[in-house]
Parts: C-alpha cells; sequence; structure tokens
C-alpha cells in the first residue's frame, strides 16, 4: 500500500510539472522531453527513459526534464539514478517536494535512516501544505515521531479538586481541601532554521486559582531557548531559560538555568516503535524573603524511554535530583530544604480506538536530606536526617475530538511516609479538562 500511494505521488507530480516545458529549449530536445511524458503516461516506461535520456543529451537541461528522468528511472527500478535526478532539485523551490521523494527512494532501498532524514526536511522547510502532512504520516509509519511545526501552540483549562492542598499529615485535626481553576498556554517555535540546526523558543504561563483557599493559588511563567542540531536520527539542544513563581498571589522565586541533552529514535530493544533522551540542568534560584531558605542550585540528570507497539504504549524515567540550598535555621531549629532525590516512573497506555488515550503512571521517589534536621521534641533535642519514601499513582484518559481539541479526565493519588512524623501525607487530586493545540 505504502509504495502503490509513492507511485501515484510520483505520477501527479509528474505531470504537474510538466508545463514547464514551455519556458525550456525549443527543437529536437523540447520534442523529445514531450514524447516522453506522453510515453510515460502510455505506460511505456522504457521507451519514456529513452526519449528523455535523448533530450538530456541533446543538451537540454531543465528542472522539468530532470525532476522526470528521477521519476522514471524510480518507476524502473534504477534508485541510484533516480537519486542522483532529485539530489539535483535540493537547492531549487522543488526543494520539499525532491525531499519527499528521496524519502520514498530510501524507502524502496530499505534505508530507514535515510528515509527519516529525507522526511524530516519536507516537514521542517515548514510549508503547511499536503507535502508536509504525508511526510509526518511517513515518520509515524518509521516509527519516529514528526519534528514539530515552525510554531506551535497550546491552550488548556481544566477544573479539579483536591482534599490535601497543604500536605498536612493524617493526624492533624483538619486538612484543608479545595477546588481549583487550571490553565495552562504554552508556544513553541523556530526563529532561526537552516538545515540541521535552529534556535528555538519555548513559553508558558501556568496558573491555578482555588475557589476560597487564596493563600495556596500558584501562577509560573516560563521562558526557554534552545539550541538544537540533527544528526540522522539523533537530535542535540542546549539552551538558557528561566521562571518566575507566585505563590498565594506573591513573588515566591525567580530561577535561572542552562540544560543540554540528547534525544534519538534509535533504541527500540525489539519490534516497538521507541524514543529515549537523555538530559541535564542546572538552576539558580533566588527565592523572595520570606522563602529565602530556598536560595541555591538545583540540579537534574533524567533519563527517558518511551516506546509504542500497537494498540499499547509503555514507558520508564528516572531522574536525579541534588538541591544546595540555603537552608532554614532558627535560633533553636535547623530544617533542610536540599535533599538528594532519586525518582523512578513507569507509565502505560492503551489505544482502545485511535482517538482515546487511557493510561497511568506509578511513580516512586526517594529523598534524602544531607543535612540533618535539629528539633526540638518533649525530650530534648533531636538531630535526624529526614529520609521521605512518597509514592504516587495517576490516571487518565484522554479523548481526541479532531485535531485541534481533546478532552483529558485525570486522578493521582500520593502518599508520603517520612522518618519524621510531621512530613507525612496523603493527597488525591481529581481533574477535567478540554485542550486545544493550534
Amino acid at each position: 500500500m505504502l509504495l502503490r500511494s509513492a507511485n501515484l505521488l510520483f505520477i501527479a507530480w509528474s505531470i504537474t510539472l510538466s508545463p514547464a516545458l514551455k519556458a525550456d529549449a525549443n527543437g529536437e530536445a523540447a520534442n523529445q522531453l514531450r514524447a516522453g511524458i506522453v510515453a510515460f503516461k502510455a505506460g511505456n516506461l522504457e521507451q519514456a527513459r529513452t526519449l528523455l535520456e535523448s533530450a538530456a543529451d541533446l543538451g537540454m537541461n531543465s528542472r522539468a526534464l530532470t525532476y522526470n528522468l528521477g521519476v522514471i528511472y524510480y518507476k524502473t527500478g534504477d534508485f541510484e539514478s533516480a537519486e542522483r535526478m532529485f539530489r539535483q532539485l535540493t537547492e531549487t523551490r522543488q526543494r520539499t517536494l525532491a525531499f519527499y521523494n528521496l524519502g520514498l527512494i530510501a524507502l524502496a532501498r530499505e534505508n530507514e535512516a535515510g528515509a527519516r532524514a529525507a522526511f524530516r526536511e519536507v516537514v521542517d522547510a515548514g510549508d503547511a501544505n499536503n507535502l508536509t502532512h504525508l511526510a509526518t504520516a511517513q515518520l509515524e509509519r518509521l516509527g519516529e515521531r514528526a519534528p514539530p511545526l515552525p510554531w506551535q501552540a497550546l491552550v488548556s483549562l481544566a477544573a479539579g479538586y483536591e482534599d490535601n492542598i497543604g500536605l498536612f499529615p493524617d493526624e492533624a485535626s483538619r486538612a484543608i481541601e479545595d477546588s481549583f481553576l487550571e490553565s495552562v498556554a504554552a508556544a513553541s517555535g523556530y526563529v532561526y532554521r537552516q538545515g540541521q540546526q535552529g534556535l528555538r523558543l519555548q513559553g508558558q504561563a501556568y496558573t491555578r486559582e482555588y475557589d476560597t483557599e487564596d493563600d495556596f493559588n500558584s501562577h509560573l511563567l516560563r521562558l526557554d531557548a534552545k539550541w538544537e542540531y540533527r544528526l540522522d536520527d539523533y537530535r542535540l539542544h542546549a539552551g538558557l531559560g528561566g521562571d518566575k513563581l507566585w505563590y498565594g498571589d506573591k513573588s515566591r522565586e525567580e530561577r535561572g538555568r542552562i540544560t543540554t541533552g540528547l534525544t534519538t529514535s534509535a533504541c527500540a530493544l525489539g519490534a516497538e516503535r521507541a524514543r529515549c533522551s537523555l538530559s541535564a540542568r542546572a538552576e539558580q534560584v533566588s527565592a523572595a524573603s520570606r522563602y529565602d531558605a530556598y536560595d541555591g542550585r538545583h540540579y537534574r540528570l533524567d533519563a527517558r524511554y518511551r516506546a509504542r507497539l500497537g494498540d499499547w504504549g509503555g514507558g520508564l524515567r528516572y531522574y536525579l535530583d541534588y538541591d544546595d540550598r540555603r537552608n532554614l535555621a532558627t535560633e533553636r531549629e535547623y530544617f533542610s530544604v536540599s535533599p538528594l532525590g532519586q525518582t523512578l516512573e513507569i507509565s502505560t497506555s492503551y489505544y482502545p480506538v485511535q482517538a482515546l488515550e487511557i493510561g497511568g503512571v506509578l511513580s516512586y521517589r526517594y529523598n534524602f536530606y544531607r543535612k540533618a534536621h535539629r528539633l526540638q521534641v518533649p525530650e530534648g533535642t533531636w538531630i535526624i536526617n529526614r529520609v521521605d519514601q512518597r509514592l504516587s499513582l495517576s490516571m487518565n484518559a484522554d479523548y481526541r475530538i479532531n485535531d485541534t481539541f481533546s478532552i483529558a479526565a485525570g486522578w493521582r493519588g500520593v502518599h508520603n511516609e517520612s522518618n519524621i512524623a510531621r512530613y507525612e501525607y496523603d493527597r488525591n487530586t481529581v481533574t477535567l479538562g478540554i485542550t486545544a493545540l493550534l
């Protein structure tokens, strides 16, 4: 079926380009080219090849001839000659068309890496036309998520309920619970892109507003700039970014960071379609005066594997966090907010129909606070290194209404155990929302 679709594309575009003959040299060469196209339409491929090659031998030099020779060579199985013809068109106005056909040639030669590289060139060109959609579909068939369009935007709005906003321990006299509205607006795109490299900007605004508990409202603004470089099945990036966070409608902290990472689709363990990444970031945190214990640095190393096979998908993620903060010291007590944290996540998803995804994530986090707490207890002073173990489970369902809108529902439960009782808690959150991809 794929090869049949490819043949139809070659025929359609060869006919579309044939009017360019009017601008080419007259005489015998032009007659040979016209006769070659007539023979091609009639299905006489060998005769068409002879006539087109004769036009070239007579000195004709035109994009129409080059393109149609590429078509003939492809149809007659001479893939090497076909590739040579289309390579000549990669620096012309037919660049994206040439690369799409080069992708089809690579597929015919069972060169999947070459096919992916050619189809990515089509998508990266950013032309909003049918060719881009076809190249995107080819990449998906090859197990690779297509590169993003030059600019994308997302807006979502959700309503939810949380039963322990303040993370109070189970023995607390009461818990703070409330409903909330949550919104996200995000945009990303390339401000510069040439060949295999480009500069990409990403911006995000996030808000959560509680119905009555205004002290827990949160707002976030985020901006990142990344330089990306693509090499075959690998994508490298390095960048700078920053955050501004408000909590309880008051400024809480600002962050500046540097990031780097590597993503590849060449990590499948078997027949699955896979995508893997390894990234690192370092952040400088400047907190407001009431939160100055959080001043300092944060580092993260993040490794991910995501795969899909048939109607099932799954993922594995491990990330290591290292914090070096000011911490909180009072006249009699000391509290560390600088954990060394390790998190392991296992996710799964199922697609009962193409538009519906049902999934879940199981996560375990181990936090060890390197500097000991010094706490006042009835028996005196208690010095202890805080250790937390947090287990969370989330379930979600996402139904895609069309290419723009989707509806999502989710639940997340968190259970945190600690060797210091005041830090033990349980929390449940449910959400229901709608997302628009623009």
